[in-house]
This record gives C-alpha cells, structure tokens and sequence, in this order.
C-alpha cells in the first residue's frame, strides 16, 4: 500500500470532510439568521441607533462649521447693512434739497423774468448700425429732412448723450456718436463746474482734453453737456470721470443701456443779432448797424432824435456890415428924501 505523506492511499480524508461539512453549516446558518424575522429585527434595531448617532454626529459637526462660518457673515451683512441705510438716509436729504431747491429757482425765475433757452419739437427714431461710413462710430436713424431733422440735432436717449447729426437726408440721418474721434462736445463737471472739451477714442470711451483746472476734477462725478458751442442742449448727462494715468476720462452713460431708440433734439435757438429779423417784419433779413439803432430805439419806445441843423456861418465881411449902436445904460436912480427912489 502506498503512501502519501501521513495518509495511507485509501483512508478517507476526514479533515477535508470537516471543512466542508463547517462550511456547508455555516451557510446554513448565514441563511436562516438573514431569513428569521426575530434576528433580521434585532440587527436592523442594532443598524437603525448606529445610522442615528452617525447622523447626530455629522450633523453636530456641520452645525459647528456652519456656526464658526455664519458668525463672520453676520458681521459682514450687518456692516453692509448699516451701510445701505446711511446711504438711504443721504439720498433721502438729497431729495429734499433738490425739491427746494426746484422751487426756489422757479420762483426766482418767475421774479426776474429770466428769458429760457428757446427749444424746439424733437422727433423720436430708431437707430441702427452702420458699416462701411465716413467715419468710425456712427450711427443711421429712420427721421431725416422730413422729419424736421436738421444737422447738428443732438441724439439723447434715457441713458444720457449719444451724439449728434451731422449728415441729413430725406428719410435718413447719420449720428456720430460721442466714442468717435471726430467727436468734440464742451462738457462740464456736475460738481468741480471745470469744462473741458469731450474727445472719443475711435473704441468705446471717450476722454477729456484741455479742462480748465484739472486739480479741481473728482474722482466719480458726473459729467454733462455745457452748451458753450450753442449748439448742445444745457445738462444732457454724459459719463463719470475716471483717472487713467496722467488723464482723465470719462465712462459714457450710453454704455448703461442699449441704443436702438433715440430723441433728436434741436439746439439752442442762440442766432446773432445781425442774423435776427427786424420787429415788425414778416421777413428775416440781415441786419446792418441802422437797423440795429432804430430796432433798439423802437424797444425803447421812441425814435432816435434827429441831429440839431448846423447854424449859419457868421459874415467875414465887416466892411458891409451895418454898425452896431451901443445900447444907451439907464441913469442910476438916485435917493429921494421920503426913501423912493427915481430918476432925477
């Protein structure tokens, strides 16, 4: 017989026998533990605490993160808070003042008789791009001569100033807007009062060239329209200023909104006064230094007074002339005793 190891060929192998008969038990006993309602039950209660004071656990350490990061952001909206409001109760001062000060300027102008600004009717358009133009930054609105446009109509919208018209058609009309080189508007700062001239930059911006008194410029101020040339309107709002190195410049309003529609707006009626009609006239006809005179007279409400006429030069010729007898002096009265007196 043979062998092989400690195990005669033939023995049974009883220690692999056991191993499978564990094996085959414990499986047995896997399956009736997983389908018994009494141990399933008992485990699940076991699970259930377990996940709960896991959940517990998380939730104690995210209310800790949660506490440690809300504190900040209290402060910090509380902050923002406080700030929002003050800057609520400065508007709210701000309207105040303005409302009365409206009606102190109204009332003044109603005392002195202040002659405005003459104005004319705007007309309303819509604008579109333009591709291939003149110029850099143009615009083309569907209002031209028929219209009752005319060139040098300013262009404004809600936004503040877009530009103004510098060509006019018969249905159509080019605008250059404020952001083209060709651009050259006066302008004022709302607060510093400096003036400058508005120059765009052939891109999306514009600056300012030659202001007065640069030092007095702030930082943020609105700036708007001066009307020096006559031809913009007073106040149209423009842009903020900006520092950009050794310049200013200025963030354009229009940029706050799309430009589709537009207000055409006349200028100032300021007209020379050799250019005004006569009073009394149907007729506008230049006027020369006459009619200057004799309008200014009328104004006053009497005609210029005619020169004196020259006198009559005096005789050269003495010989001819008749002589010239003295006047004859009266006798000087003399005292009469009684105090009157009379001639002797």
């Amino acid at each position: 017989m043979a062998w092989y190891g400690r195990r005669r060929s033939g023995e049974p192998r009883v220690g692999a026998r056991a191993i499978v008969v564990g094996l085959g038990l414990s499986m047995v006993g896997v399956l009736a533990i997983q389908t018994s309602s009494t141990v399933r039950g008992g485990i699940d209660i076991s699970r259930r605490s377990m996940d709960g004071a896991e959940a517990n656990l998380a939730s104690f350490s995210s209310g800790i993160g949660a506490w440690s990061f809300g504190f900040g952001r209290t402060k910090e909206d509380a902050a923002r808070i406080a700030e929002l409001e003050a800057k609520v109760r400065d508007l709210y001062r701000w309207e105040d003042l303005a409302n009365t000060m409206t009606l102190r300027m109204q009332r003044y102008e109603q005392l002195l008789g202040l002659v405005g600004e003459t104005q004319g009717d705007s007309v309303m358009a819509r604008v579109v791009a333009e591709e291939n133009g003149p110029f850099a930054a143009t615009r083309i609105a569907n209002a031209g001569a028929a219209n009752r446009v005319r060139e040098g109509y300013a262009a404004i919208n809600e936004n503040g100033l877009i530009g103004r018209v510098v060509r006019v058609g018969e249905y159509t009309s080019r605008i250059l807007l404020v952001t083209d080189f060709s651009s050259r508007i006066p302008v004022m700062g709302s607060q510093s009062g400096d003036r400058a001239l508005l120059v765009g930059d052939s891109v999306s911006g514009a600056r300012l060239m030659e202001p007065e008194t640069p030092d007095k410029i702030i930082e943020g101020e609105m700036w708007v329209t001066s009307g020096d040339d006559g031809q913009m309107p007073l106040g149209v709002k423009v842009g903020r200023a900006r520092k950009d190195d050794a310049e200013w410049r200025v963030d354009l309003s229009m940029h706050d909104g799309a430009v589709d529609y537009v207000r055409l707006v006349p200028p100032p009626d300021f007209a020379a006064p050799e250019a005004a009609p006569r009073l009394g006239d149907g007729l506008p006809q230049k006027n020369d230094k006459t009619s200057l005179i004799s309008t200014a007279a009328t104004i006053a409400g009497s005609t210029p007074a005619a020169p004196p006429p020259a006198a009559a030069p005096a005789p050269t010729n003495r010989s001819n002339a008749p002589a010239q007898q003295p006047a004859s002096q009266p006798a000087p009265s003399q005292p009469t005793p009684d105090g009157q007196g009379g001639a002797q």
